[in-house]
């Protein structure tokens, strides 16, 4: 096996039981350039906070602090490091909630040396795919395996000239992947050229797109260039473009096409090699079907498909995000340093119906305003606790008050529903976003007495 990502890797391992410390360094200590085993969790948390190594290794059961609470106080340390689980004492939930703690791996016992590396090679390697800092320090940071996909994708698909459409909700980082794929491309040292299609009126977007000539219509005192001939042989960005008119549609559609496009007013013929990027929160293909948006312009748009989760489809995100943004905007004050487990208990359960971009600014609200070491559940927005804890969200304190039964109807009765809101009625589409067979989630649906038709 290739072990070159291990190599010069340090790597932290914290467990009670000194057999197993041992053998798990003895499957690594060749391949890293040092390998550090602790019997005690507390002593762990502070040499973390003194010297971070490149992962912690952690297993669930021990006598001095569990391995769940070990994965919280990193997170509430701000410390972003990838985190592997290893257990012998693990179950479906276990699974569960270790995802949503954010870790990157969870592995049950007994494990090998071959497997455990492999493993560990493939969390340094996505790291090393990762997208460029710019975009890094503005929250396109993720352990979700959707959101990893992703991320691992952007390198690929910058490499080309492919054109790509990026598809989320607002709020999910469609404009961070763009800028992203521009700067990992062989277009970086050409311009990066951005236009918000929802943000400039209709009659005006044309000008802005293909520039125009002087006096071709009422205040066009002087030639304007367009953003297609700023864009050159770089990257062109058009955020909200299911907010187009047809008209400029149509435009667009013979650009994508040819490269060729005329001034508003001109005669002459430009030419232009930008790349197009594409982003919209709609559903470009109900849009199509709606007849609200060109099937042609979407079948050159849909090239390259990008679609981004919203962030309450990846709670164990929230710790991360919400440390990460804490300490950009926190700066050199000293405090706040962290928020408090149950806190991000809460936050991991809110819907956050603006996505990362919510999470950012309240993150923001705290840094400048709280004057406290810590951010408790007192803290937080009166919506987010009242949010927190309502049925659709299928909060755990909500779940728990009936037997075990009980509360996997109740959850998978929340769950279903939400997948089926999220598809818009669509059950193929819904038991795609679930990762079920068709099958499996139809039958869920039906054992579950849900109308798909309600959320159309």
């Amino acid at each position: 096996m290739n072990a070159s990502s291990l190599a010069g890797r340090r790597i932290l391992i914290v467990d009670d039981v000194p057999s197993f410390l041992q053998e798990i360094r003895g499957f690594l200590k060749d391949h890293c350039a040092e390998v550090i085993i602790c019997s005690s969790p507390l002593r762990a948390l502070r040499r973390l906070r003194r010297d971070p190594p490149d992962l912690l290794i952690t297993t669930l059961v021990m006598r001095e602090l569990g391995g769940f609470e070990v994965i919280r106080r990193v997170r509430g340390q701000g410390c972003d490091l990838p985190i592997v689980m290893i257990t012998g004492f693990g179950n479906e939930k276990t699974a569960i909630e270790a995802t949503r703690l954010g870790v990157s791996d969870y592995l049950e016992k007994p494990v090998s040396a071959d497997e455990l590396r492999a493993r560990l090679e493939k969390i340094f390697s996505r790291q090393a795919r990762a997208v460029p800092e710019t975009a890094a320090a503005s929250g396109l940071i993720s352990a979700d395996p959707a959101m990893q996909a992703i991320l691992d994708t952007v390198g690929a698909v910058a490499r080309s000239d492919s054109r790509v459409l990026i598809l989320g909700e607002t709020g999910t980082g469609k404009q961070l992947i763009a800028q992203a794929i521009h700067e990992s491309s062989p277009r970086r040292t050409k311009p990066l050229v951005e236009v918000n299609c929802a943000a400039i009126p209709e009659n005006l977007l044309e000008s802005e797109l293909f520039g125009h000539e002087r006096g071709s219509f009422t205040g066009a005192t002087e030639r304007r260039t367009g953003r297609f001939e700023e864009a050159n042989e770089g990257t062109l960005f058009l955020d909200e473009i299911g907010e187009m008119s047809f008209t400029v549609q149509s435009k667009l559609l013979r650009v994508l096409q040819s490269g060729k496009f005329n001034r508003v007013g001109g005669s002459a013929t430009l030419h232009s090699g930008a790349r197009v990027i594409a982003a919209t929160n709609r559903d470009l293909q109900r849009e199509v079907e709606a007849g609200r948006f060109r099937a042609d312009l979407f079948y050159r748009l849909h090239v390259i498909t990008l679609t981004l989760p919203p962030l309450r489809q990846r709670a164990g995100d929230v710790p991360m995000l919400a440390e990460h943004f804490l300490r950009r905007f926190r700066g050199s004050r000293p405090v706040p340093r962290g928020l408090t487990p149950e806190a991000l208990r809460r936050m991991q359960q809110y819907a956050w119906p603006g996505n990362v971009r919510e999470l950012e600014h309240l993150m923001e609200r705290f840094a400048v305003l709280h004057d406290r070491p810590e951010i408790d559940v007192a803290d937080l927005p009166e919506k987010i606790v009242r949010d927190a804890g309502s049925p659709g969200n299928a909060a755990p304190d909500a779940l728990l008050q009936g037997d075990y039964a009980t509360a996997r109807d109740a959850f998978e009765r929340a769950y279903v529903r939400e997948t089926l809101k999220q598809a818009r009625g669509n059950m193929a589409e819904a038991a795609r976003r679930a990762g079920l067979d068709r099958s499996h989630y139809f039958r869920l649906v039906r054992r579950q007495a849900i109308d798909p038709a309600e959320f159309r």
